[in-house]
């Protein structure tokens, strides 16, 4: 079986811990790399031309809105403009519960949004869910991927 791999862009050490938590308690053997800025994963996953050969396409990201240096909405869209990574699955992760910062990540291409909760249990759930549903979706073929 293939290990997936996930990028996460976070800059909460407790967030992160969380969402290792989540991937394992859901039976998810992922490979992840994780940046805490959105700026940091746009240099990474998004060279200059001619220098894509070595960069990372993950199977997923999961992305907050909120981190150091970046614009969560800026790099959503850079990601989902980038050729390579166009179809990789991307999930907002974030304390939002504005309807106007969902629509719009859906709007720019993420697949899902998930509210940060504060009950633990419920967190684990969403972001596991939602990482399975990204991986399923990923490996599916273009034509039978379910509607957004």
């Amino acid at each position: 079986m293939r290990i997936s791999h996930i990028v996460l862009i976070e800059d909460n050490p407790a967030d992160v811990l969380l969402v290792k938590m989540a991937l394992k308690e859901n039976g998810l053997n992922c490979e992840m790399t994780i940046f805490k800025s959105g700026q940091e994963a746009v240099k990474a996953l998004c060279p200059p031309p001619g220098a894509e050969t070595n960069a990372l396409v993950p199977d997923a990201i999961l992305l907050d809105l909120n981190t150091p240096k970046s614009d969560g909405f800026e790099v959503l869209g850079i990601l989902k403009q980038t050729r390579r990574l166009a179809k990789v699955p991307v999930a907002i992760i974030t304390s939002s519960q504005a309807a106007s910062d969902k629509a719009r990540t859906y709007r720019i291409g993420a697949i899902r949004y998930i509210q940060k909760s504060a009950q633990l249990e419920e967190f684990l759930n969403k972001v596991g869910h939602a990482v399975k549903e990204m991986l399923s979706v990923r490996e599916m073929p273009e034509r039978k991927r379910p509607p957004d």
